[in-house]
């Protein structure tokens, strides 16, 4: 890192002994703010002060800046190192002198951003920030390329700013997470045709005291930070998800398993059908490509995903229950094992949302059945989904 920009804290001490080459400007700024007066140094260093009143100036004298001058010399060096042997592409320290040395009208923090050096040998940008007190800070930026610039803030908007300043969104930067998802949702048939198992889709409940054909699921999602601006976050997440998806018949209709066939038929009029659901389980895996957006105090706000998934069929069942003609008995049929549909499940899916609330769409690229053993139909899924707890 080069120290150009060191010898600006000395001229801050001669500055407030008299300084009369600089030029002032006023600001047509509220009553609440200040003068600013600015230089620009032989070395191509510019420096900066925003001071309240003339009684501001002349507290600067109380920080002995000049030995200031040293230990930031000191700690920057320390920074640069780790900077250098560091994995990631900056790192940032706090240094604080005052609780070190008490006393001694030290600096409350100093924090210091180093980046890693670029690959052709030339140093990459450092910013440094001192707070003397919580409303009076100093903040040096160094571009890398020989160019330096300080700032005097006796207002507090330095250690407001500090807040959602560069330092910390870099922090989050290549910062891996892991997030736990809930969701629930409903199913339906589409792209259905005519085959020899089935005239068209069988006809589905959506809305019922039991649930209708209702989809659930809860996963786990690793998200991978792939490029990042200041208002914006482009991630890959993927992570094992548990999904439960079930298609109930609407009507007096019934699910029957005859060996390798599996249709949708009406029950006889000896039988009442409560509910007729046919259940499928699955594992899957899928990957999704994310964009979270932030507002301008940093908060997250609209995020938006699109993906494809993957998975196996972990289990599943056929589920009746009916009442007999004369009687109020309930009965249950559940039918467990091969049921006729695809094992492997496998498709699209795509979410927009805001915060932690996403709506979510799922769209089954193979069919539900294999081929000949049931009706040739597709499965669209949607619902919100819940990230984050």
């Amino acid at each position: 890192m080069q120290r150009a920009f060191l010898p600006s804290f000395l001229l801050l001490t001669a500055l407030t002994a008299g300084l009369n080459e600089a030029r002032a400007t006023r600001l047509a700024l509220p009553a609440t703010v200040q003068d600013t007066i600015v230089m620009r140094l032989p070395n191509r260093a510019t420096l900066t002060l925003t001071v309240r009143d003339a009684a501001q100036l002349r507290q600067l004298k109380n920080y002995h800046l000049d030995s200031l001058t040293t230990r930031l010399a000191t700690y920057i060096t320390q920074a640069e190192a780790a900077a250098k042997a560091g994995a990631t592409n900056q790192v940032t320290m706090r240094f604080y002198p005052d609780k070190d040395q008490p006393g001694q009208n030290l600096p409350e923090e100093i924090r210091i951003t180093a980046h890693k050096p670029g690959t052709d040998g030339t140093k990459g940008p450092t910013k440094t920030q001192v707070f003397l007190n919580k409303k009076f800070g100093i903040t040096t930026y160094n571009k890398g390329d020989g160019e330096n610039s300080i700032t005097i803030d006796t207002n507090g908007s330095a250690s407001a700013t500090a807040k959602g300043d560069s330092t910390k969104r870099a922090n989050r930067k290549d910062r891996h997470t892991v997030d736990l998802h809930v969701e629930f949702g409903y199913n339906t048939f589409v792209n259905s045709a005519s085959n020899a198992v089935s005239s068209g889709p069988p006809s589905l409940r959506y809305w019922s005291l039991f649930g209708g054909s209702g989809m659930t699921g809860i996963g786990l999602d690793y998200v991978q930070p792939l490029a990042y601006s200041k208002r914006a976050k482009l991630a890959l997440t993927f992570g094992p998800e548990f999904v439960s998806n079930s298609f109930m018949l609407r009507g007096n209709d019934q699910w029957v398993k005859n060996g390798n066939l599996t249709t949708a038929e009406r029950a006889p009029d000896s039988k009442q059908i409560d509910d007729s659901k046919l259940v499928i389980n699955s594992l899957n895996l899928p990957l999704m490509l994310r964009l979270k957006l932030r507002n301008k105090a940093d908060k997250r706000t609209l995020s938006a995903g699109i993906g494809a998934f993957g998975g196996y069929r972990v289990g599943g069942n056929i589920t009746t229950e009916y009442k007999l003609a004369g009687s109020d008995n309930k009965h249950e049929d559940k039918l467990r094992g091969d049921l006729n549909v695809n094992d492997w499940q496998y498709g699209l899916q795509g979410e927009l949302g805001f915060h932690f609330l996403r709506f979510y769409a799922k769209y089954n690229l193979n069919e539900v059945f294999k081929e000949n053993q049931g009706p040739q139909t597709h499965a669209l899924s949607f619902g919100f989904r819940f990230i984050g707890f």
